[in-house]
């Protein structure tokens, strides 16, 4: 199976994140959980970044808005810096 990264953007506190292994309740196609491997929470400005395994077992759907949302959860995750661009409003994507 290939490395898929799921890659969000968030104006959350990534040290916050970090503390709770966890970050946010994202719209992620359940066809796409099963592929995805690592994961990376990027700031909005995207200067930094954290990096980390995706904890499949403990991330789980939640209902918000008549939308299934993913509660993504991690192992291993730390803070990097990066440079990265996002085009567009989407916020998730998969790298």
């Amino acid at each position: 199976m290939a490395k898929v990264t799921l890659q969000v953007r968030t104006r959350d506190n990534l040290l916050e994140l970090l503390a709770n292994n966890e970050s946010g309740a994202w719209v992620v196609g359940k066809d796409k959980v099963q592929q995805i491997t690592h994961v990376q929470v990027v700031n909005f400005e995207g200067t930094q970044m954290i990096e980390g395994v995706f904890d499949r077992n403990a991330s789980h759907y939640v209902v918000i808005e008549n939308k299934d949302r993913l509660v993504i959860k991690f192992l291993d995750g730390r803070i990097v810096n990066c440079n990265i661009k996002f085009n567009g409003e989407n916020p998730v994507r998969y790298v």
